[in-house]
């Protein structure tokens, strides 16, 4: 896996485009990227297949999108991006790893669950008006 960069701003904005229904665009991910304890990891051998990118601050860090490219899904990749996060969080410091994913997602859920999060609140009709996003949360 590859450190994210700013210069990979356009690479993963093209990708969040694929997988998520209300995409960031390159602008918004060369600011996140260059925010302070901003780290993440893009996965790709002969081209990209996924990404995360999370944010660490003080004893707690939060992933703030993971995704895998459908042709590279159900082969573990996710669970190496979520370890991965998981890792730069604990060697940042971060004692609690953060997330959010919407209730309908079963995939992100499992996966999650599997990971040791465990959902800690909920954020009614946060997408789109209709769809609740779960907090979920991983002791480190």
């Amino acid at each position: 896996m590859t450190p994210l960069e700013p210069v990979h701003a356009e690479l993963i904005a093209g990708m969040h485009h694929i997988c998520f229904k209300e995409p960031w665009n390159a602008k918004a991910m060369r600011e996140l990227l260059a925010m302070p304890g901003a780290y993440g990891w893009l996965a790709a051998e002969v081209e990209p297949q996924g990404f995360v990118l999370a944010r660490a601050a003080a004893d707690e860090a939060e992933i703030l999108t993971l995704l895998v490219l459908p042709p590279f899904r159900r082969h573990g990749l996710a669970e190496r991006l979520l370890s991965a996060a998981a890792e730069g969080a604990r060697s940042r410091g971060a004692a609690k790893l953060f997330l959010e994913v919407a209730a309908n997602n079963a995939a992100a859920l499992g996966l999650y669950t599997k990971g040791g999060f465990s959902q800690t609140g909920k954020r009614p009709r946060y997408y789109g008006n209709s769809i609740d996003a779960l907090l979920m949360a991983l002791d480190l």
